[in-house]
Parts: structure tokens; C-alpha cells; sequence
């Protein structure tokens, strides 16, 4: 009898060693022990949201042409013009035989829009057509890279100007028809099997800088046309009836085909912006912006994100979800539009632009996150672009000096330099437009 309550007190001593101890709980993306743990949702977390200024970026070989200028009321005056080079074709014997009793017809440049448009398409555009005074060279013969703060001299008549509407989803091409006087002389040269101009590339670039491509102050329209610039010389060819023929003269080297880009933020929110090179959302109204080709883009910052491990059950950041929503009125009338595609991009103090926020695709390959834009017609409270950074916010977590750089909120390349989708968003506390981090953690109870 003795020997049966011993046994009885051992087993329940033992017992009680173990309802003390704690459950031990790996944290992985399942949790196996729900009666121990807690999933928590939270969106309270601060987001620092600031306006960077753009000193300057590369237009060179970016495969478009921008052409125009117009006034938006929050990024300025901005002025968009292109430069490029054209050679003739390959001279050859049969061009001697070509031009036999045929007669000159006229001299146009096209261009081919590539559907990239920004202002108002309901209004003609004057498109100036200037011929180079000076060569295009490249800042660094090595990198070969022009930047959109380069500008060339030309000489001060236009070869040619036509008013144009633009329609940007027609894939119709756009001619405008240059002067007779340089025709005649391009011509003239085809005629002439000793006239060394039109026999390489070298010598006709030395005759013939380029173009530029611009607009004057006052129009309402920015468009792009792809690189593919011709200029086109048109004549005919005497015969039992005439044959019209051309010799398209086309760009060779992209590396020298870039845009030039002005802005004139006066009078604007932004008007400090070059001289402050960064304002805070707080002084703006808890907005800020994003037009990287007219030199303004926002970056993101999460200040507070770290207290979370200050709460005593705290385990693991489950995921992390950050929402940026446009303001409401800033997009889908007229010349306001949307960029159909915004990445995050890890950035330090000093603004560079970084690595992208990512996410792996079936393959297992990295695939740059672009936010997935959707936009509500109706009411514009679910218009938003999404990301997971929950990689990003458990960096964070693990290394504090990582908070202190934020992302860069903008498109993706080449886009981000030829094209002038425009983003207003707010920061955490804009009603319009509100900014957020959602955090979904586990805490051990």
C-alpha cells in the first residue's frame, strides 16, 4: 500500500514539471500550435513620405523621340524635344541609274508614335523640325550617355512646322514635309557620282549634323514616337509612266538620339523643390509626387516599424503589405494619367536609385513587383498599386540602419524616362489618398 501512494507522488510531480514548461513553437510560414500563438493585424504604423528632386537622367539610346511641352498645375512648364542623326542608305552604281531622268518631288520627316502620350489630344500641336548647327558628342565617349539637361544649337530657320492632332491609338505615322532648298541639295548629291557627301556615313555627318524635333511654349501636348526617325526623300522616275520612288535617310546610332527635357516649376508646390532637393509630405499638404521625367520622385519611409519588438509576445512578421493609393481628382481626366506600372526601389540617403523590390515567379526567378494597378472608375477609394515587402520589413527588423535609406516610388526603366505618367499620393494621414503599411505577426500568448 505504501508503495502505490509513492508511485502516486512521483507521477504527479512530474506532471506538474511539465504543465510549467512552454511550449517550444518554430515559426515558419504555418503554425502548427494555434492554442500558443495569435495572429495579429495592424495598419498604425507611420509612413514617411517624401517629394526627391531628379538633378538629371540619361535620354540616350532609350528607343523614343518625346516631342512637346505643356503647364501642369503641380510638376511645372515642361519642355520635351528630341535630337538625333540620319545617314542615307549604302551608295551604290544603280543610284546613278536611278536618278537618270528623274525629277526631285519633296523632303519630310515621319515619325511613329509608339502610343505614349501626356496633355491634351483634343488640340493641335505645332511640331518644328530645326536642323542642327552643331554635332551631337556624347559627355563621355566611353559610356556614350546624353543626359535630358542637354541642349544643342540650331540654326535659327525651321526646315519645316505642321500643326498636327495627334491620335495616339491609330499607329498612323506623322510626316511633315522639310525644305525644298535641302532637298534639292540631297538630291543634287545622289546625282553627282563625285560629290563624297552621300558615299559614307562619316562624310554626310560631317555635312549634316541632325535634327531637332521640338515644339514651341504654348501647346498642351507631350507625345513619344519610337527612335525610328526617317527622313524621306521623295522623286520621281521618268518612264513609260512615272514611278515615285524615295531614299529614306534613318537614324544608325542610338547612342546619339536623345531627348532634352526642361521643366519650369514656378508658381508650383514643387517650386522649391531644386533648390531644398527633398520636402517632406507634412509641408505639402500629406502629399507628395512622382513624375521622375519632369525630375520629382517620392520615396517611402517606415520610422516606427521597429517598436513592434518592443511588445513582450511579439514572434514574427508574417507578412507585410503596403498599399499606395493615388489622391482622388489627381488622375483619369484629360492630361492626368496614371502610370500603368510603379516598382519600389531600395534607395540611401543620397537617393540612387537601387535594386527593386521583387517577388519569385513560378520559375523561381526574381520578377521585379509593379504594384498591379487597378483603378476604380467610380468612386476612386480602391484605386491602388500593392506590394509585399515583407522580406523588406523583416530586413528592416534585423538592421536598423536599412530604415534609415526608405524605397523610391517609381517606374520602371525605360519608361521612367520617356514617359510622363504622373503620381500624386498621400502619406498616412491623407484622407484622399491614404498610404499604408499592413503587418500581419504572430505573438506567442
Amino acid at each position: 500500500m505504501g508503495s502505490k501512494r509513492y508511485l502516486l507522488l512521483l507521477i504527479l510531480v512530474f506532471s506538474g514539471f511539465a504543465a510549467c514548461k512552454k511550449v517550444d513553437i518554430g515559426f515558419g510560414d504555418q503554425f502548427l500550435d494555434n492554442g500558443y500563438t495569435q495572429i495579429v493585424k495592424v495598419d498604425s504604423f507611420d509612413v514617411d513620405l517624401t517629394t526627391i528632386y531628379v538633378d538629371s537622367f540619361v535620354t540616350s539610346g532609350k528607343g523614343a523621340a518625346l516631342v512637346g511641352n505643356l503647364k501642369d498645375p503641380v510638376f511645372g512648364a515642361i519642355n520635351a524635344q528630341t535630337y538625333l542623326e540620319m545617314v542615307p542608305p549604302i551608295y551604290g552604281d544603280t543610284y546613278v541609274d536611278s536618278f537618270r531622268f528623274a525629277s526631285y518631288d519633296s523632303l519630310a520627316v515621319v515619325l511613329r508614335p509608339n502610343k505614349s502620350w501626356f496633355g491634351d489630344t483634343t488640340k493641335p500641336l505645332q511640331v518644328d523640325v530645326h536642323r542642327l548647327a552643331e554635332p551631337i558628342i556624347p559627355y563621355d565617349n566611353v559610356l556614350l550617355n546624353i543626359y535630358n539637361t542637354r541642349s544643342l544649337a540650331v540654326q535659327p530657320a525651321p526646315l519645316g512646322s505642321k500643326n498636327i492632332y495627334l491620335r495616339p491609338n491609330s499607329g498612323d505615322s506623322i510626316v511633315i514635309r522639310i525644305s525644298d532648298v535641302l532637298g534639292k541639295q540631297l538630291f543634287n548629291k545622289f546625282l553627282d557620282p563625285n560629290d563624297a557627301d552621300v558615299r559614307s556615313n562619316d562624310a554626310f555627318l560631317q555635312f549634316f549634323y541632325g535634327l531637332r524635333i521640338s515644339s514651341p511654349n504654348g501647346n498642351q501636348l507631350i507625345f513619344g514616337s519610337k527612335d525610328s526617325v526617317t527622313m524621306r526623300l521623295y522623286y520621281q522616275k521618268a518612264g513609260l509612266y512615272r514611278e515615285k520612288r524615295t531614299i529614306d535617310f534613318n537614324l544608325i546610332n542610338k547612342s546619339h538620339q536623345f531627348n532634352g527635357i526642361q521643366v519650369d516649376r514656378s508658381g508650383t508646390v514643387l517650386k522649391d523643390l531644386a533648390t531644398v532637393k527633398q520636402i517632406r509630405s507634412s509641408t505639402t499638404g500629406n502629399t507628395a509626387y512622382t513624375l521622375y521625367a519632369a525630375g520629382a520622385m517620392a520615396k517611402v519611409r517606415f520610422p516606427t516599424i521597429r517598436d513592434i519588438l518592443k511588445l513582450p509576445s511579439f514572434a514574427k512578421i508574417l507578412k507585410a503589405t503596403l498599399v499606395v493609393r493615388p489622391l482622388r481628382g489627381s488622375y483619369g481626366t484629360g492630361s492626368f494619367v496614371l502610370p500603368p506600372e510603379i516598382r519600389l526601389s531600395t534607395t540611401t540617403q543620397l537617393n540612387q536609385i537601387g535594386s527593386d523590390i521583387t517577388f519569385l515567379n513560378q520559375n523561381g526567378n526574381a520578377v521585379t513587383q509593379t504594384g498591379g494597378l487597378r483603378i476604380d472608375n467610380l468612386y476612386g477609394e480602391n484605386t491602388d498599386y500593392a506590394y509585399d515587402l515583407t522580406q523588406y520589413i523583416r530586413a528592416v527588423m534585423n538592421d536598423a540602419t536599412i530604415n534609415q535609406n526608405g524605397l523610391l516610388i517609381i517606374p520602371p526603366s525605360p519608361a521612367l524616362e520617356n514617359q510622363f505618367g504622373r503620381l500624386v499620393l498621400g502619406n498616412h494621414s491623407n484622407a484622399d489618398g491614404k498610404m499604408e503599411l499592413l503587418i500581419v505577426y504572430a505573438q506567442v500568448q
